[in-house]
């Protein structure tokens, strides 16, 4: 059943939907490269604090999941790390890096094909040809946002 979104989740859509139109339609508001790249690092800063209370809550649930658990099923990932065999350690930073990697390389490409597209719409003579992708890429990222977490729709009260 639908439940109605938490002021802090609606907080953090409005946030993330601000910040990612900002983002996305600065090429329209700057021309100055630089100017841009300072801009983007700042909202990205903001849209990175906006996500910490999230993360915390998110922490929280894991480690209470975890102490639920009986004593043999818990898993102490410390202890899992040190008695891990080297050849393990390599493998699974080598697996660690390449997800980075393929990660960092992903959103490469996506932001500059999201800014190539928006130059060939502003070269047509489309305007505001940035900030109307922008909208788009904004309104998503607020939906998203309020999606609820699958444990808050399971202790939501029933109405």
């Amino acid at each position: 059943m639908p439940t109605t979104p938490q002021a802090s989740r609606v907080l953090t859509a409005v946030l993330n939907g601000a910040a990612t139109t900002a983002y996305y339609a600065s090429p329209d508001l700057l021309r100055s490269r630089a100017a841009r790249g300072w801009v983007k690092a700042g909202l990205t800063v903001v849209l990175v604090a906006g996500s910490v209370p999230d993360m915390r809550r998110g922490k929280a649930a894991a480690r209470a999941a975890q102490a639920e658990l009986p004593e043999e099923e818990r898993v102490d990932w410390a202890e899992a790390a040190r008695t891990m065999p080297a050849r393990g350690k390599v493998a699974a930073a080598a697996v660690a890096a390449a997800l980075v990697g393929g990660s960092v390389a992903s959103v490469v490409v996506a932001e500059r094909w999201i800014f190539r597209r928006g130059e060939a719409r502003r070269a047509a003579g489309v305007p505001y040809a940035h900030t109307r992708a922008a909208l788009l890429w904004g309104a998503v990222a607020a939906g998203l946002a309020l999606i609820p977490d699958p444990d808050e729709r399971r202790a939501a009260p029933a109405r």
